[in-house]
């Protein structure tokens, strides 16, 4: 449901403040997006903590959840022409460059070294890994699970929550592993894949930029750059290599024998490819 619509749905239930709050959320959905609580309180002569209590009114965890739901809202050209117009003064390269740089430089901040310990874990311990992304994180979801198949581990990379999901997650034990990867819209299918996760009792993980309720046993959360602007998949492929390097680093080998193993077998490949061509 749109913001319009929560607010007229929750009207009977709005004080002066909250009305007023929201005259200026709607007055321009782009500044209200990335604006924090307490700006939008002040540019509308509130308490603070009525952003708050108004999030919670429109059925939010936090004004921050709120605040993403209207990111969410911004179509594609208000995103771009924000990035767009932050450049003035740098080429475009110049402001991709500091943007993604910035984004990679925030993310220690949001990441510890025991989340990408835990998550190292679980992939090593998993039997099997279904890796799942609608969207964007499709695209991620395929690459990291052939990366983890390279690395010698039994991964399924799931670009749609369908037919194929359904017949991957049938079978799922307590040996397996549910990787999700939600970016920038909710995504009701890879939701439904970890609940089923946790319902086998396998492992889950999500990786995400967005605040969500807890589907995961383990949720590994990284913002892709400022809100309401153009963002790239830079922050969470990082997260992505730093899970395979640290298999390679703890797995006992298992990661190395498998790459060599690869290069064996691509040098065949090619090599029997060379002579058919030859005859």
């Amino acid at each position: 449901m749109r913001f319009e619509d929560l607010v007229a749905d929750k009207n009977d239930t709005l004080t002066g403040s909250d009305r007023k709050l929201v005259d200026v959320l709607l007055s321009d959905t782009t500044v209200g997006s990335f604006m924090p609580a307490h700006k939008i309180a002040e540019r509308a002569g509130v308490h603070p903590s009525t952003a708050g209590r108004l999030a919670r009114k429109l059925g939010f965890d936090s004004y921050r959840a709120m605040r993403e739901a209207m990111v969410f809202e911004l179509d594609a050209s208000a995103r771009v022409r924000k990035r767009i117009d932050n450049a003035t003064g740098n080429t475009l390269l110049e402001s991709v460059i500091a943007g993604e740089i910035a984004a990679l430089g925030r993310l220690m901040e949001q990441v510890t070294q025991k989340d990408i310990a835990a998550a190292t874990e679980a992939l090593r311990r998993a039997r099997h890994i279904i890796v799942i992304g609608e969207s964007h994180a499709g695209s991620l979801s395929e690459l990291f699970a052939r990366r983890l198949k390279r690395s010698g581990y039994h991964a399924l990379g799931l670009a749609h929550a369908d037919w194929q999901a359904a017949d991957e997650l049938i079978s799922l034990t307590d040996r397996d592993l549910v990787f999700g990867m939600i970016f920038r819209h909710d995504s009701p299918g890879v939701t439904r894949a970890l609940r089923l996760a946790r319902e086998a009792g396998a492992a889950s993980i999500l990786l995400t930029d967005l605040t969500l309720p807890v589907e995961a046993r383990l949720t590994i959360t990284a913002r892709r750059g400022e809100p309401g602007e153009f963002q790239s998949l830079t922050v969470p492929m990082a997260i992505c290599n730093t899970l395979i390097l640290e298999l390679s680093r703890v797995d006992r080998g298992r990661s190395m024998g498998a790459l060599a193993k690869l290069e064996d077998l691509r040098v065949g490949f090619e090599k029997t490819g060379g002579t058919a061509r030859r005859r």
